[in-house]
């Protein structure tokens, strides 16, 4: 499917420039031109960007304890 009509460029265009190490709009225009002529696609660029956004670390062990314990100090 056609994400940058201006560019021509497709859906499986702009997750190859992300797998090859596109991390954000800028990058993603660089890479295949997507985003850089009027910026209507840029919404469906960064949902592509964050659909393949590594997941957050998990917390180490005993780590995830440290919020709750400070929060429980914070009531009256």
């Amino acid at each position: 499917m056609f994400v940058c009509h201006c560019r021509a460029v497709t859906d499986g265009e702009i997750r190859e420039a992300i797998t090859a190490g596109a991390c954000d709009l800028d990058e993603v225009g660089r890479s295949c031109g997507a985003g850089i002529t009027c910026g209507g696609c840029c919404p469906l660029i960064q949902e592509l960007l964050a659909e393949h956004a590594p997941a957050p670390p998990a917390p180490a062990a005993g780590d995830d304890l440290a919020p709750r314990l400070a929060l429980a100090g914070d009531r009256p």
